[in-house]
């Protein structure tokens, strides 16, 4: 198995990135003006905390549709371990006539227990029903596997067990009845780069993070054949085990 595999990210596709809970951080802040034009606010706080890792996105919320007023707080995402604590550490600095306040906002403790994960190389010409069996069974060890699809001779599910979203390529290349399996990760819906607020300004668009911006040595790279077609099959079968999870979700409440 490539031993690249525990280093840190994953990059699938074009520009795609996947990271381990302790690459990733985010941060509150508050302080500034709240009259003050979005992009300034968005200057100001990239240039005072750039210092403390790789920012990938700064989400500065507007108090409501067409008004152009901003929240008291915003939000910064960072690549890079250690960048909140470094961020923490400028608490209080005065960022060009206002002073920052800074306040970690960590991922929920659960965070790293629940990701999506494609796996191939089972063999196809058993049914599906004996396949998933085989499957939930091989990944016992690391957690429940649910939701399980497929298509085109590739499996596509959720896996939830403990700290299961950095643990679960080790099983990239293991043996199941004959057969090696190619395990990969698509997503880890409770980690993310980027906020989740509707009402965020421009500042909000997934910019700030390139490929360049980010040592080849820590990334995981998708194999380029990997082609379109396949990838927005994968794309709407993630979307519909979104909505089945989500259900069942709703209906544990």
């Amino acid at each position: 198995m490539d031993e690249s595999a525990d280093k840190g990210l994953i990059l699938i596709g074009e520009g795609s990135i996947i990271p381990k809970l302790s690459d990733v951080g985010r941060i509150i802040v508050s302080g500034y003006d709240t009259d003050l034009p979005i992009d300034d606010v968005e200057t100001a706080l990239r240039n005072h905390f750039s210092c403390c890792g790789i920012i990938t996105n700064i989400c500065i919320p507007f108090v409501s549709f067409g008004d152009e007023t901003l929240r008291r707080r915003g939000y910064i995402y960072f690549l890079g371990e250690g960048a909140v604590d470094k961020a923490l550490q400028l608490n209080g600095v005065d960022v060009g006539g206002w002073k920052v306040s800074v306040k970690a906002y960590p991922f929920p403790k659960n965070a790293n227990n629940e990701v999506e994960i494609e796996v191939e190389g089972f063999d196809t010409s058993l049914h599906e029903i004996l396949i998933e069996s085989a499957l939930i069974s091989h990944f016992s060890s690391y957690g429940k596997l649910k939701d399980v699809m497929f298509f085109d001779g590739i499996a596509v599910a959720y896996l939830y067990g403990k700290d299961v979203a950095d643990k679960v390529t080790e099983l990239n290349g293991s043996n199941m009845g004959g057969r090696i399996l190619d395990v990969r990760v698509i997503s880890k819906p409770r980690i993310t780069l980027f906020h989740r607020y509707l009402r965020c300004g421009p500042s909000c668009v997934r910019r700030g993070t390139t490929d360049a911006a980010i040592p080849t040595s820590s990334l995981i790279l998708e194999d380029k054949s990997f082609k379109k077609k396949k990838k927005r099959k994968l794309s709407v079968v993630s979307f519909k085990l979104s909505l089945r999870r989500r259900r069942r979700d709703k209906k544990g409440k």
